[in-house]
């Protein structure tokens, strides 16, 4: 039986019903399962990381797909000890891109502690680093819909943003077939693009011209706190990986085909599957 951390999560969501469709039993953790949403043929328990009994979550599980709310290295490295005691065989852990580049920024430090603790715990692990996701670009929603306009900090770079489902299908991968084990794998898609470029294919998909403006960083982080409503702390923790990240958005990895025997799913597929999303709400 697999056990799903995070499973209402971007990666969850399509991960659960493709473990699933590939024949495996699943038991997917969320706090409130009415709200959850999950599929039904999934074992969907109640529990928080912070307050349940662990080994009593993980009991009959053989193995484990490791991610937490807001990436608590300590949460990760708990459950991990909880996997070792229950008889866990094989923990699959979602990362970053930015452990394998060696990058400073708390998300990525956070990541690469819980790495260790995975590493450590004794069960067989993988794991998953990928890089920016496609389901980022959801943050251009509110100005898309209300002004036909995508604000970008000037300093964005290009970047190999990754399909979750791509994420999901690998994860699947590691969790249902052997050969993973003790494997690190970097996911990203299979090119990258300018801001600029995914605005236009994003605008080719929703069916109406888009307005791109470049804007300063300070001139960005005002946006996101006045505009959007972010806390101070993770504006500061965004600008913080985006520094970090930079130098490197641009790589990337054929893990994806590698591993799935396909290219990767393009960003084009993403603004054709999502477009409806950013259409005028009346």
């Amino acid at each position: 039986m697999i056990f799903v951390l995070g499973a209402t999560g971007k990666v969850g969501r399509h991960l659960v019903p493709a473990l699933l469709d590939a024949g495996a039993t699943v038991r997917a953790l969320t706090r409130d399962p009415a709200k959850a949403r999950l599929d039904p043929r999934a074992e969907v328990v109640r529990g928080d990381l912070g307050t349940s009994d662990l080994p009593a979550l993980l009991d009959g599980a053989d193995r484990v797909f490791v991610l937490t709310q807001g990436h608590s290295a300590d949460r990760e490295a708990a459950v991990a000890r909880a996997a070792a005691q229950t008889g866990v065989t094989h923990l699959v852990k979602l990362s970053t891109t930015g452990v394998h580049f060696g990058q400073k920024d708390p998300i990525t430090l956070t990541h690469a502690e819980a790495e260790q603790a995975v590493r450590e715990a004794g069960p067989a692990w993988t794991i998953l680093r990928p890089g920016a996701f496609m389901d980022n670009r959801f943050a251009w929603l509110g100005s898309i819909r209300e002004e036909n306009a995508v604000y970008v900090p000037e300093t964005d770079p290009p970047s190999a943003l990754v399909h979750v489902r791509d994420i999901a299908a690998v994860a699947t991968l590691a969790l249902t077939t052997s050969g993973h084990e003790g494997a690190t794998y970097e996911l990203t898609g299979g090119e990258a693009l300018t801001a600029g470029q995914q605005v236009a294919i994003l605008s080719e998909a929703i069916g109406r011209p888009l307005k791109y403006v470049e804007e300063t960083e300070s001139a960005a982080r005002d946006r996101m706190i006045r505009g959007y409503g972010w806390p101070a702390k993770a504006v500061d923790g965004f600008f913080a990986l985006k520094r970090e990240s930079a130098p490197h958005e641009h790589v990337v990895f054929d893990t994806v085909e590698r591993l799935l025997g396909r290219p990767p799913l393009t960003f084009a597929t993403w603004a054709r599957e999502n477009a409806s999303a950013y259409h005028h709400q009346e």
